[in-house]
């Protein structure tokens, strides 16, 4: 890869990933705006990593379903 010293841990890991991200996200989100340990005061967020860039990219929809009562 980079030629660098590096781990070779992440070889030997089954990487699990989701066939829809955005809706991965979205469902989260509502589940954990929904569990009763989560107080509505707090507001929940969803994000994707994008490894390329390095950035945070917002869901779309989101922050309506995680919002804070």
């Amino acid at each position: 890869m980079g030629g660098g010293p590096s781990s070779h841990a992440g070889d030997y890991i089954e990487w699990l990933t989701a066939k829809d991200p955005q809706q991965a996200v979205l469902s989260d989100v509502e589940r954990i705006r929904t569990h009763p340990f989560v107080p509505k005061s707090i507001p929940i967020h969803g994000f994707i990593y994008d490894v390329r860039s390095g950035k945070l990219i917002e869901v779309d929809g989101a922050r309506a379903i995680g919002k804070a009562a």
